[in-house]
């Protein structure tokens, strides 16, 4: 009796913890449901019903193994094997135990004819799989049945054996289900995929959802084609439910990528990519994601070394093809790309976007006839495609077939003057050949037929201005802006006109104007600050106002709070600068460059460990940012964690070998302490052919910084007769002068400066020398040439007024002032021009601008050094004290030390 009672109450919790696991399940809470019928397997090992129960909430928290132990053991306790069965395989197939499932299955036979053919459907897919086509054929003659699974294994068949058509006829008319429908659907779909059959692919995988909505790899596959078919809004509940279940799974990382691309957001999509290619590293839709990124940010060996790689997995993948096509033209190796598109050409010869490419690669070969062959092609393929018209017009053109071209430019004008973007490049080419008719054709077409477009007032007013109508031009782009307050193209075209202060006026009215509109432009902020800021008193209020109201209206714009932050050092306000930083960086989902950002505000605010942990969040979620990297090292590296600085820049050799920056870096912090080492680095660098030069002046500097001089030069000279000129003499140079062989090293600079008399380089480097020995005139002299050379450089402009500053030229200002105009945030260039104010004797204005100089880099010592002496000179020691107490005399160099001193003494009399 007692014995029957415990059953009775056992029997009773079971039915409550089914029970219980079964409401879980219809709330999707799978977690709580596996709690709930394990608890009821315990209670009743052998009922077969619990443990199915179990099977299915372990398939829905992903534990395939648990599920299939539950099954077998289902099966061990009475269990259907025709039902079962054929669920373990496919738990086994999705794990990829592609042996096992021959060795146990191949000769199981299922009393079901419709189980048994799913069975040898399923061992026919491992087979094949493994290549083994024969066995896999010998499988599918042996089904008694023809369910959704066989017709896959046949279509999958099919393909394998290069008969496309075959497979496709097998997927016709499919039943709606059965016992592996939902597995058998999702690899149909793929099949359709395969095939370019994108609405049956999308039909397909949509079916397997609808069969198995809980499964992610489903979930992500279904959303992937509805992306790829042009419906992202639906694709977007998907992601969203992946992403809170399952935030690091494959296929969350992979749609984050595709979402991310097409949001125009490079670099979150870049890294997702490369979160889904830890994973799977052959995965060739993310390669192309990767790349494509890669390819747009101008990272263009990374890109050339990924499509390398992937092809030799998918030698006939078209678009990998074509990515590799374009990035080895844009490197300038035009016969690789001329072979990549021959072989893709060689499977679709009349593929548009490799004709293009082909066409691309005939102008760079300089042959004419064959490009403009190329774009025969093209245009009889699309004979309306204005693009392609406006580029073989121009071919004919440079043939000397003057009527030729002019005919094509009619037909591209015919087929692209409704299209904004396409009639301005019709009309550019139109001003080039100096046709004012079609230009005013154009123009009057647009206000014909867009009136209230404002891009039409602005191709009036191109066509105005080539008829030398500036008034006209002037009429004109404003009926634009009067359409779009904020249009920024007109903005900037007036900006290029207005010559009067009237004009000047209107330009600043008209930016007012557009800031009210709330555009969407961070240019229209940026450049409206810049006038302000440019104004002979600048309305320093009124730029943080205008960066403010771009910032509340496009908090995503980086450059806008980077334009901010710059403002409120200027103005001493480093806590406000502060609180902009990581107001950008507080979201979740915020921009990286904003997080970086942040990362280099900390740095320029003395804030280390928190800009090193900043960098290390930025390089652990964005690897393939090698600058973010190189930061991080180099702060470990002053940090004195040497140890994590090498394990960066060893990793990123790593990843791209082909990139010298690290190979240097690692080489120079290794050689103090372990010299053939870092002589290792440089060797490995120098088997590398673009790099051997490089390689060979990287031993010479590790030699020198070993302290072995006489192998150094002898390096030195190595790398000077292979061609490493002018760095392998100014190295050597340097070499002399620590070992202080100044006769030797006075003879090579003059050689050097006989041998190249106007390079840049040498010359920057015989004035930093003369100055380091007191003959700052000479200094003068040779910097004078640089800035002759390019009269706009900033740093040259720069340099010059420094020198002459220590030799008292007059001139020293004006060059400061140009040098200050060209890069006005800059601290180093308004350190140099409060100096040179102060020696003209403008010493308010001096402070004035070393305050600014200390403001924008509060932890650089040199211009807070001279703003000290400079309000010690003008009587305010409480200032000049407090200033020069915000240095650690410990971390200022020699001749800093030397100044701290004496600027010290002077203060305590």
């Amino acid at each position: 009796m007692l014995a029957s009672i415990l059953t009775l109450l056992l029997s009773g919790c079971s039915e409550d913890s089914l029970k219980a696991g079964q409401e879980s399940m219809q709330k999707q809470d799978y977690a709580a449901a596996v709690i709930h019928f394990k608890n009821a397997v315990q209670d009743q090992p052998n009922s077969v019903q619990a443990r199915l129960a179990l099977a299915d909430a372990l398939e829905r928290v992903f534990d395939p193994i648990g599920a299939e132990q539950h099954l077998r053991k289902a099966i061990d306790r009475g269990g259907n094997p025709d039902e079962l069965v054929p669920r373990i395989v496919v738990l086994m197939l999705e794990r990829g135990e592609l042996e096992a499932i021959i060795r146990e299955f191949k000769q199981r036979r299922l009393d079901s004819p419709a189980a048994d053919s799913i069975l040898r459907a399923l061992v026919s897919i491992a087979y094949a799989s493994q290549k083994q086509l024969a066995l896999a054929e010998a499988q599918i003659k042996d089904a008694r049945s023809d369910t959704t699974a066989m017709r896959l294994a046949k279509a999958q068949l099919f393909m394998m054996n290069g008969k496309p058509d075959k497979a496709l006829a097998e997927l016709k008319d499919l039943p709606e289900s059965d016992a592996a429908s939902w597995w058998s659907l999702r690899a149909i779909a793929r099949i359709y995929t395969a095939l370019g059959d994108q609405a049956s692919a999308l039909k397909a995988i949509q079916r397997a959802h609808a069969a198995a909505p809980w499964h992610h790899g489903v979930i992500g596959e279904y959303g992937e084609a509805l992306i790829t078919s042009g419906k992202p809004e639906e694709a977007a509940p998907l992601l969203q439910k992946l992403r809170a279940q399952a935030p690091n799974y494959f296929w969350t990382h992979y749609l984050n990528a595709i979402v991310l691309s097409r949001e125009g957001r490079t670099e979150e999509s870049h890294a997702a990519a490369l979160k889904v290619l830890a994973v799977s590293p052959d995965h060739l839709p993310a390669v192309l994601l990767a790349a494509t990124a890669e390819l747009q940010k101008g990272d263009l060996q990374m890109a050339d070394s990924r499509l390398g790689k992937i092809l030799q997995q998918h030698p006939d993948s078209l678009p990998a093809l074509q990515l590799q096509a374009a990035t080895q033209l844009r490197l300038g190796r035009v016969k690789e790309a001329s072979n990549s598109i021959r072989h893709g050409l060689s499977m679709r010869p009349g593929d548009l976007r490799l004709l293009s490419l082909r066409a691309d690669v005939e102008l760079r070969e300089g042959d004419l006839q064959k490009a403009a062959a190329t774009l025969d092609a093209l245009v009889a393929a699309s004979p309306n495609d204005a693009h392609n018209l406006l580029r073989l017009s121009e071919i004919r053109l440079r043939l000397g077939q003057k009527n030729v071209a002019t005919a094509l430019l009619d037909k591209a004008m015919e087929a692209g003057q409704d299209n904004p973007a396409m009639r301005d490049q019709i009309l550019a080419q139109a001003l080039k050949r100096g046709d004012i008719a079609r230009v005013r054709h154009l123009a009057n077409h647009a206000l014909q037929t867009r009136p209230q477009d404002p891009q039409s007032h602005l191709s009036q007013a191109a066509a105005l201005a080539a008829q030398k109508d500036m008034a006209g031009a002037w009429r004109a782009t404003l009926a634009a802006l009067d359409l779009k307050p904020g249009f920024d193209a007109a903005l900037r075209a007036l900006a290029g006109m207005a010559r009067e202060p009237q004009q000047h006026e209107e330009l600043l009215a008209r930016y007012a104007r557009a800031i009210e509109s709330r555009p969407q432009s961070p240019h229209t902020y940026l450049t409206y600050a810049a006038l302000l800021a440019a104004a002979p008193k600048p309305p320093r209020d009124k730029v943080v106002q205008v960066l403010e109201q771009g910032l509340a209206n496009l908090p995503a714009a980086t450059p806008l709070r980077a334009a901010l932050i710059e403002e409120q050092l200027r103005a001493g306000n480093p806590d406000a600068a502060m609180t902009t930083a990581q107001s950008g960086a507080a979201n979740s989902n915020a921009p990286a460059e904003a997080v970086a950002l942040l990362a280099s505000t900390y740095d320029r605010l003395g804030k280390t460990e928190l800009a090193a942990e900043s960098y290390r969040n930025l390089v652990a979620n964005h690897p393939q940012r090698a600058d973010w990297r190189l930061k991080l090292a180099e702060m470990e590296l002053a940090a004195g964690r040497k140890n994590d600085a090498s394990t960066l820049l060893r990793g990123l050799i790593a990843d791209r070998p082909f990139d010298s920056t690290a190979y240097i870096a690692l080489a120079n912090m290794t050689a103090a302490d372990n010299l053939p080492e870092a002589l290792t680095i440089a060797r490995d660098l120098g088997e590398r052919t673009p790099h051997k030069q490089a390689a060979m002046l990287l031993e010479g500097d590790v030699l020198a910084r070993a302290g072995k001089n006489e192998e150094a030069l002898k390096q030195f000279a190595a790398a000077s007769k292979a061609g490493a000129e002018p760095a392998a003499s100014l190295r050597a140079i340097a070499v002399l002068d620590k070992t202080a062989q100044r006769p030797a090293a006075d003879e090579a600079l003059s050689a050097a400066l006989r041998k190249h008399p106007n390079h840049a380089e040498v010359l920057a480097y015989a004035a930093q020398r003369a100055l380091g020995q007191g003959q700052p005139e000479k200094a003068v002299e040779w910097l004078g040439k640089v800035v002759a050379q390019n009269p706009r450089n900033p740093i040259a402009l720069n340099e010059l007024a420094w020198a002459q500053i220590q030799a008292r030229h007059p001139q020293a200002l004006e060059n400061a002032r140009k040098a200050a105009q060209l890069l006005p945030d800059d601290p180093t260039v308004l350190d140099t021009l409060g100096l040179a104010l102060a020696q003209a004797g403008q010493h308010q204005s001096a402070i004035t601008t070393l305050r600014t100089a200390v403001q924008l880099a509060p932890t650089k010592p040199s211009a807070r050094l001279h703003l000290t002496e400079q309000l010690l000179a003008a009587g305010d020691r409480q200032e000049a004290r407090a200033m020069l107490a915000q240095l650690n005399a410990g971390k200022l160099n020699a001749a800093q030390q030397a100044e701290h001193a004496r600027l010290g003494q002077l203060l305590s009399k």
